[in-house]
């Protein structure tokens, strides 16, 4: 019983390496441009920053990203404080917003 054991621990340490090799990827980024076009592409993004759920203090993002020869700096801020939920949009502008508590 021992044997069959010992045979079945040695069968899965030996694939290990056929497993890793199998599952172990390689990325790859593609921006969307063809060969000598000279295009750049980048992405910004915040996720799970807590800004953009249930806020119990205050809160703060920026997104900010500049790409390419003569590209400058675009920033996105929101700050939220002491809210419930509140929608984030990021898009062009920066937003502030404050909240007070309606009973003292």
């Amino acid at each position: 019983m021992a044997s069959i054991r010992t045979a079945r621990a040695l069968a899965a340490v030996a694939a290990l390496p056929l497993a890793v090799a199998l599952c172990g990827g390689v990325a790859v980024a593609d921006n969307g441009s063809f060969a000598n076009d000279g295009s750049n592409a980048a992405v910004a993004t915040i996720g799970g920053s807590g800004v953009g759920g249930n806020n119990s203090g205050n809160s703060s993002t920026t997104q900010q990203q500049a790409l390419g020869a003569g590209a400058s700096n675009q920033n996105t801020s929101a700050q939220v404080s002491n809210s419930a939920f509140v929608p984030i949009d990021q898009s062009d502008h920066s937003v502030a917003v404050n909240f007070t508590p309606f009973f003292w």
